[in-house]
């Protein structure tokens, strides 16, 4: 745990008193009084790569007026404690960042006539291992009451910074057909599917889907694509239940070049459809589970990444939530598990190893599937693909 020790200065030529009084809003309640208060929500969100130094300037200190002499503010930094109760207050389980991969200065000072401050953050020595988030809890410490209550503290949360190769197809699909035993049935399903495609001008362009359990119909059918005879190439649908959801293209309009996650839902009497985490349409179509027993990827994806095929229904904030990330494959409602990288993850030692010879499943069912014919693995000529995209 890292704490940083500032001291109050003479607060008498700079306050007229400790308060007792709570504020909600810095300015308009410090208006002749000083006050001392973070410039953000309860959570700040930042994605950095493993293996890099990095700087982050997104915690800012601020005084609520301008002073005419120097300002020193006491902060601290690390507390479990402070992570504890937001962990449980949030229902969120972050793991604190460890103390040896990051510094913070050692004092935080406010010059005569400056409001605002930012708090230098220096990750270093990242490792996530296994983890795919950290958080560093922060907070303005001191004795007397011109810190204001409410906008003390916040949580800076790190998400790991995915630096890749992505599968690149080439018009030829890959599928096992006899992935699972012939009575396999979920009764809830979620599947999601990354994919970048340089144009959308013609219909009928598959996406993924699964191949029928023997003596299943086509009520079974999961079949998601893009365009239709009743829909604008560059709009989503999935067809099953022997029907179909159309995304309607206010809620969603696919462009070229653009990356997309793309998940949908099945909990057992409805279906969802998401994009980038986005609820954008659902629908009852069918009830009761379906019946599958192989896989299929379409060769037009283009480029594609993290195709996860799940036996429940995920939430919308678990979908949310992993959205650019990988995710970890030892999870047991993971029926298949594609990153789609040209690495291979050994669920023994935990290792993974560069080999480009199968588009390998993390899953612990190692349903692996081959490479098709003209597909690579991309690397972004050398600068490989950086998601959360860049914008």
């Amino acid at each position: 745990m890292k704490k940083i020790i500032l001291s109050c200065l003479s607060l008498f030529i700079l306050f007229t008193g400790c308060q007792n009084e709570l504020y909600k809003d810095a300015l308009e309640d410090h208006k002749s009084d000083q006050g001392i208060y973070l410039k953000s929500n309860d959570l700040l969100q930042s994605f950095v790569a493993e293996g890099q130094d990095t700087y982050i300037n997104d915690v800012i200190v601020n005084l609520a007026r301008k002073t005419n002499n120097q300002v020193s503010v006491d902060i601290q930094a690390g507390s479990q404690d402070q992570l504890d109760a937001y962990n449980e207050k949030n229902r969120t389980n972050y793991p604190l960042l460890p103390s040896e991969m990051y510094e913070i200065n050692d004092q935080l000072t406010f010059e005569s006539g400056y409001t605002s401050q930012i708090l230098p953050i220096k990750i270093k020595n990242l490792a996530f291992n296994g983890n795919s988030t950290y958080a560093l809890p922060i907070k303005i410490k001191g004795d007397c009451t011109n810190i204001i209550p409410g906008q003390d503290e916040t949580i800076l949360v790190l998400e790991q910074k995915i630096i890749t190769k992505c599968l690149r197809m080439n018009g030829s699909g890959s599928e096992d057909e006899n992935m699972f035993p012939n009575d396999f049935k979920v009764d809830q399903w979620t599947m999601e599917v990354m994919i970048n495609r340089n144009n959308y001008r013609s219909n009928n362009r598959s996406i993924c889907g699964t191949k029928l359990a023997k003596n299943s119909s086509n009520n079974d059918e999961i079949y998601p694509r893009f365009g239709d005879v009743t829909i604008e190439p560059n709009q989503l649908q999935i067809k099953t239940g022997n029907s179909q959801i159309d995304v309607p293209k206010d809620k969603f309009e696919a462009k070229p070049n653009e990356w997309y996650m793309i998940s949908f839902v099945y909990d057992g009497h409805k279906h969802y459809v998401y994009i980038n985490g986005e609820l954008v349409a659902d629908r009852e179509i069918r009830e009761g589970a379906y019946g599958l027993v192989g896989f299929w990827l379409g060769g037009l994806n283009e480029l594609v990444r993290e195709v996860r095929f799940w036996k429940t229904a995920r939430t919308h904030k678990q979908i949310r939530d992993n959205v650019w990330k990988t995710i970890h494959p030892d999870s047991d409602d993971l029926l298949l598990y594609y990153p789609g990288n040209g690495k291979k993850y050994d669920h023994e030692s935990k290792q993974i190893t560069e080999d480009e010879s199968m588009i390998w499943d993390w899953s612990k069912n190692e349903n692996h599937l081959k490479l098709p014919s003209g597909a690579i693995f991309d690397n972004n000529n050398g600068e490989y693909f950086v998601f959360p995209p860049q914008v």
